[in-house]
């Protein structure tokens, strides 16, 4: 009898599985915009008095269409960061995800990906995953439960929230970025 639970439970484990879905948020089929009609904004920590500079275009990398951001980063003056970032409109509720896929290209560098929720009112909160680039193109899974606050106020974790924006960074530290984003998406 147990025998004949434990298989139920492992199909409805599989079967949980197999209906995750991906939802595409992004692979430059209208360059500039999201799937849900949102436009990509660039801006670096000149918002703050920081000195951070770059710029972001639309590229092709080793034969693949993407979002290019380059810049130098510098954490001068209270600075440190230069972002690409697009809203999230509808909102995404995280609990229907298991997290954040993106195909990158890189300069070998450490980035992140910041997410914010009605949650995050102010500037400087966000949920953070670091992650390092690859000088090829690669796949990275960014599961919400490895996503870190960045202040003590804020809830803990991403369930239950809704996301209301995205955005790739390059920041925290003195050093070129070099990043491409060519697909970005939920699964």
């Amino acid at each position: 009898m147990k025998t004949i639970y434990l298989i139920i439970f492992l199909l409805n484990l599989l079967a949980f599985e197999i209906k995750s879905e991906v939802l595409v948020l992004d692979k430059l089929d209208t360059p500039g915009k999201t799937t849900q009609g949102q436009v990509w904004s660039f801006f670096t920590d000149g918002v703050m008095g920081g000195l951070s500079e770059g710029n972001v275009t639309i590229e092709q990398v080793n034969n693949v269409l993407c979002y290019r951001m380059v810049g130098n980063v510098t954490t001068e003056n209270n600075g440190g960061f230069i972002q690409i970032r697009t809203l999230i409109n509808p909102h995404i509720n995280a609990s229907q995800y298991k997290g954040i896929y993106i195909k990158i290209f890189g300069n070998i560098k450490n980035y992140f990906l910041h997410i914010r929720t009605p949650q995050t009112l102010a500037p400087w909160q966000y949920y953070s995953f670091k992650f390092k680039t690859l000088n090829n193109w690669t796949e990275i899974r960014a599961p919400f439960s490895n996503f870190k606050k960045s202040n003590f106020y804020q809830p803990q974790d991403l369930l239950n929230q809704k996301i209301k924006s995205i955005g790739l960074v390059a920041g925290f530290d003195d050093f070129k970025a070099d990043i491409c984003l060519a697909e970005i998406g939920f699964y």
